[in-house]
């Protein structure tokens, strides 16, 4: 029995369009945002510039030495713990000119949505001015003569920028303007929204490239087993092979497709709840369904070695190893 090609075909034509529709709902910014001053740009939605001081802190009737992000008054504090004036400020700038589908994006949508994540800039453009007064430490700039023994007014500057999952079924178009309907708040020191109760659906991103995944592969299993019931009924076999070959071969087929696609499948969604690029989703998923369509069409055609299984099972053990490397990275930030 030769591998099913009409249900191959119709399964990459599914995979194809479902793919294009995936791509729909992606916010694009059409300008580059910039912290002029130390010549930082984004490539994203928005930039945020954090500034920390080391400075002194009344603590228990003594005083401690703490990195912070706003002045502390010490004109009450004993000689010797003067804190220096704060000479630079954190700055947030936002994309003014964002569409979605060629449409313009509303700020709040991108307030709403946005996802504030660290980055380490390039310092080529740093001034010459700002150069003379701080280095390159970790992902960003320090002032201090040494970063390990700091001194009290030495500065540490870091720069973030703001990215946006995918929009689609998050946002509605109404009288020309975007509207937000449910989403994460844009700091993460701001509570989150209560959970909507009743018919109202969850305020969590949907992971539609593995839903999309998912679908496709379950349509794939089906397609496996029916050649499973459809030898079953040639062999007169309800349990087992029969001694049938060719029914053994399905069996193994649909049985090993079964012990690898359901745990894929939810790494790949983990990973995209968190956060991956859908570059890397999208290769993924594309890899475990190329490795399952040619590991059947190797064990279909018959028992032995083959490039097709060889093949197969080299691209899902890949993704799934891949996929595992990746969530032990995010759950170890």
């Amino acid at each position: 029995m030769k591998f099913p090609w009409r249900v191959l075909v119709a399964v990459l034509l599914l995979l194809a369009t479902a793919a294009a529709w995936a791509q729909e709902g992606e916010a694009v910014s059409d300008e580059v945002v910039r912290d002029r001053e130390f010549g930082v740009s984004a490539r994203h939605f928005g930039l945020e510039r954090r500034v920390s001081m080391y400075q002194w802190r009344a603590k228990d009737g003594g005083y401690e030495q703490v990195w912070s992000e706003s002045p502390i008054d010490s004109s009450g504090y004993a000689p010797g713990h003067e804190n220096p004036p704060f000479p630079l400020r954190g700055r947030r700038w936002l994309a003014d000119h964002v569409t979605l589908d060629d449409k313009p994006l509303d700020r709040s949508v991108i307030e709403q949505f946005g996802q504030w994540r660290l980055f380490r800039p390039s310092f080529s453009a740093l001034p010459g001015n700002l150069a003379a007064t701080f280095q390159p430490e970790g992902d960003g700039l320090g002032s201090g003569e040494n970063p390990l023994d700091p001194q009290i007014g030495d500065l540490r500057i870091g720069w973030r920028e703001l990215t946006l999952p995918a929009l689609q079924g998050h946002v509605a178009l109404e009288r020309g303007t975007w509207f937000p309907i449910a989403g994460d708040p844009l700091d993460p020191a701001t509570p989150a929204p209560a959970m909507p109760t009743g018919n109202g659906a969850a305020a969590f991103p949907v992971p539609r490239l593995s839903l999309m995944f998912a679908g496709v592969h379950v349509l794939l299993l089906l397609a496996f087993s029916a050649q499973v019931s459809r030898w079953r009924g040639r062999a007169k076999a309800n349990l087992g092979d029969g001694g049938n070959a060719e029914l053994a071969r399905w069996i193994r087929v649909q049985g090993n497709f079964v012990e690898y696609v359901p745990l894929a499948l939810l790494l790949l969604a983990l990973l995209e709840i968190a956060g991956t690029p859908r570059a890397w989703l999208l290769a993924g998923g594309s890899a475990l369904l190329a490795g399952r369509l040619l590991h059947a069409w190797g064990l279909s055609r018959h028992a032995g070695v083959s490039i097709g299984r060889f093949v197969g099972t080299a691209l899902t053990w890949g993704m799934m190893f891949a996929a595992a490397l990746g969530a032990l990275w995010i759950a170890m930030k």
